[in-house]
């Protein structure tokens, strides 16, 4: 016993200089230092991160030697996607359940590895190589992000908060390009940050139209993705005005719907305007009578006020319309059409390899569909519809089966921009512009959480709409049977099927079989009771 005491002893034992003070022991075990505790990065902080970069820094500011793949929030992007791969090989990591977002995205990652190499086997060029390369490393950063979106949010305040905050960005984005507009500034000539170099000449200000008037892109690679990322992000940022608390809250939020509308007219492009157009018919499906009214009144009133102060825009506009014959833009679009489908006969099921169809290599097509469709073949494009519908799909059954009204229609919200996503696809090469591809993908990952986070499945009841819904309609689908009879019953006559009743029948009083007598069916209790009495005496 003593031995053992004394060999513990023996172990312990430190010369004077080299021994740590208990209390010193005690407070390097459990005190972390201030500034490493607070800044801990979390998922919301990366994700956060990843939007500054995508929406703050100009398209065309690249990280030297990896071209237009090479922007920081790509860098975020692929950290994304090791972070989530790290947590599925580690057990019980990510959330239980089950999340139709990792399928959706598993499919397209895989189908362009298989395009990879179906690509490579055909011995491709070094610059298609090249680009094929380039396209893995930005299929694995917008996968990352969809995936960390879907898993890595553990609430509705931080759903809440990375949509708020692409709310918030879009905004910014859309102030530059109304100061682009105004010729007050172009602020990203001035954005110089290091290690960061231009790939190609900032886009600046264009002119369009006989007017030309100034066309702005802010700091998106092009016009045309300024006009339908401010497109895609109209719903989310309506959805958070509406069911904004009252006070200061309330104002910010508007004031954030107002420059997101803004901004998207400045572009002068027919792919943002129809994607406002899809994106708010969409919405208003799931609105009563009454939201639509409201919504109808203040976009007439906004697009006044915007004709008296910007005169000749929407004029141009319309022009892109009415005169789409005469368009360059258009007419060469429809031009290329032989061509695509001459080359896609070549290689129609598989394509020609994922990322290898560039406009160095070929022609511009300005045209995703097109582009996957020579990619990838029938194969490809299948999987791009995939990539929009399954989430579209997912945002609907949020909007039928959420638990509140403000979840349902967060859910449409979310679940619009995904038809419209695909629309614009086929009027420009969107997956060649990063910041319509982040913010899609922040969009599919937040459907993935929302879906999650409510438990949402398709066994669930179809939710009715409550007495206090200003913004969600029943659904037409909710207790079809029951409503549709109820409404028979509501329309149907009020005497209806009343007539076989109103036959004249034998008085058994008056013992008389031919004296005619009329049955009252609107006979109460007491006049039976008050009758039987009658008979009695």
């Amino acid at each position: 016993m003593n031995r053992s005491i004394a060999s513990t002893e023996e172990k312990e034992w430190r010369p004077v200089l080299l021994r740590v003070p208990n209390g010193y022991k005690r407070v390097r075990e459990v005190w972390i230092p201030a500034l490493i505790h607070r800044w801990t990065l979390t998922t919301l902080g990366l994700l956060v991160l990843f939007l500054c970069l995508q929406f703050l820094i100009p398209a065309r500011l690249v990280i030297g030697g990896l071209g237009a793949v090479g922007r920081p929030s790509v860098a975020v992007g692929i950290m994304l996607a090791f972070l989530w791969v790290l947590s599925a090989v580690r057990a019980h990591r990510l959330p239980a359940g089950t999340q139709p977002i990792r399928w959706v995205i598993g499919l397209y990652v895989g189908l362009q590895l298989l395009g990879n190499v179906i690509g490579f086997d055909r011995l491709p060029s070094a610059a298609e190589a090249s680009s094929a390369d380039r396209w893995l490393i930005f299929t694995a950063a917008i996968a990352g992000v969809a995936l960390v979106t879907a898993d890595g949010l553990s609430t509705r305040l931080e759903l809440d908060r990375v949509l708020l905050t692409v709310v918030a960005l879009a905004s910014v984005m859309s102030i530059i390009g109304v100061l682009q507009f105004a010729g007050i500034v172009d602020i990203t000539q001035y954005i110089k940050i290091p290690g960061l170099h231009a790939n190609a000449d900032l886009i600046g200000i264009s002119a369009r139209g006989d007017g030309g008037f100034p066309r702005v892109a802010s700091t998106a690679n092009h016009f045309i993705e300024f006009g339908v990322v401010l497109a895609l992000v109209l719903p989310i940022a309506l959805h958070y005005a509406l069911f904004s608390p009252p006070g200061r809250t309330r104002v910010w939020r508007w004031l954030g719907v107002s420059l997101v509308a803004l901004g998207i007219p400045l572009s002068i492009s027919r792919s943002a305007i129809l994607t406002v157009v899809v994106t708010m018919g969409l919405m208003a499906i799931v609105w009563p009578w009454r939201q639509r009214y409201n919504a109808l009144v203040i976009g007439v009133m906004a697009t006044a006020v915007f004709h008296l102060v910007n005169r000749g825009v929407l004029g141009t506009i319309r022009s892109l319309f009415t005169n789409a014959e005469n368009d360059t833009s258009v007419t060469d679009r429809i031009a290329r059409t032989d061509y695509v489908i001459d080359l896609w006969s070549l290689r129609p099921w598989l394509g020609r390899g994922a990322g290898m169809v560039t406009p160095e290599e070929y022609i511009l097509l300005d045209n995703q569909v097109y582009m996957t469709l020579l990619a990838g073949g029938v194969v490809g494009v299948a999987g791009l519809v995939l990539f929009f519908l399954v989430p579209y799909l997912m945002g609907r059954s949020i909007r039928l089966r959420g638990k509140d009204q403000e979840t349902r229609h967060l859910g449409q919200a979310l679940a619009v921009s995904m038809p419209a996503a695909l629309m614009a696809s086929a009027t420009f090469d969107s997956f060649s512009f990063a910041t319509f591809v982040g913010v899609v993908c922040i969009i599919i990952g937040a459907i993935g959480a929302l879906w999650r986070l409510d438990g949402t499945s398709p066994t669930n009841e179809i939710q009715l709409a409550a007495p206090g819904d200003r913004f969600v309609a029943t659904p037409l689908a909710a207790n079809f049977r029951e409503r549709i009879g109820a409404a028979w019953a509501a329309s149907r006559p009020r005497n209806y099927g009343r007539g076989k009743f109103d036959k004249k029948t034998p008085n058994a009083s008056d013992g008389d079989a031919s004296g005619p007598s009329t049955i009252n069916t609107d006979v109460t209790p007491q006049t039976l009771a008050t009758r039987r009495g009658r008979r009695r005496t």
